[in-house]
């Protein structure tokens, strides 16, 4: 079963790539700065030696190699290592950074992958809660469409306007000669098949009040219904409303029919 998680409000975050890193020296800058120091402080020395006379080879090198680290020492340090420690604090803050953003994010993959297996969990017990209902929603109509093919009746639903035939049991059968199915696909044509021209208005004229009568009025008189092979028999019928419309007009009526010689 494929379901998707529900969607989560979240602050944008900062991808990795967008981390910048100010002072970012290649080789070769470095390589010229170093040189720069040097070469620059090498010809002040060579201007500043002069000035002390004939030295000894020894003293003038030691002078010369103090004064190179006197003057390039401050050099390289502002314009190479500075800039060096700069981008090495900044390459570790930008380390954290990504370090947070990668704990972040699994720790959103965790809270989304929680919420789906809820999600899952609640879809699945929605699934089988209306399985169940779906389930004995189906025994019942079972149980009803038995109870009513069984019935000692014959019943029938019929449209209150145009008064076709929805449904018949199979009792009109037993009863009539007539099969369910010949009258349902016939238009549903049901009193002009099982009453006479006289008792098929009569029987209209009952339906007819139950219109405008209270909810669940029942009509009841004595019919006689004419078998297939043209013979009547008597029945009492009874007539009530089985459906209205949502503004409450009645539509549909169900007519339930018992012979005679079974209700006494």
């Amino acid at each position: 079963m494929t379901e998707t998680a529900p969607s989560t409000s979240e602050t944008p975050t900062t991808p990795p790539a967008q981390v910048s890193i100010k002072g970012d020296l290649t080789p070769v800058q470095l390589t010229a700065l170093t040189a720069l120091a040097i070469f620059v402080g090498e010809a002040l020395i060579m201007f500043v030696i002069p000035l002390f006379g004939d030295l000894p080879v020894a003293v003038g090198a030691i002078l010369d190699s103090a004064l190179l680290t006197l003057i390039a020492a401050p050099v390289l340090s502002f314009m190479l290592f500075r800039p060096m420690v700069v981008q090495i604090a900044e390459r570790k803050k930008a380390e954290q950074a990504l370090r947070e953003l990668n704990e972040s994010l699994e720790q959103q993959v965790e809270e989304r992958t929680d919420e789906l297996r809820r999600s899952n969990r609640t879809l699945e017990r929605e699934i089988d809660e209306r399985r169940v209902a779906e389930e004995r929603l189906q025994r019942t109509n079972r149980f009803v469409q038995n109870l009513i093919e069984s019935a000692p009746s014959l019943i029938a639903t019929l449209d209150i306007n145009t008064l076709k035939c929805h449904y018949v049991n199979g009792r009109i059968e037993d009863f009539l000669g007539h099969s369910p199915d010949d009258i349902t696909a016939a238009g549903g044509d049901l009193l002009d098949r099982i009453m006479a021209p006289e008792t098929g208005r009569r029987c209209r004229g009952m339906i007819d009040r139950l219109v405008d009568a209270p909810q669940g009025e029942i009509v009841r008189a004595d019919f006689d219904l004419t078998h297939a092979d043209g013979q009547p028999e008597v029945f009492k019928v009874g007539i009530v409303v089985a459906s209205r419309t949502p503004i409450g007009e009645a539509e549909e009526v169900l007519i339930v029919a018992t012979p005679v010689d079974n209700c006494s």
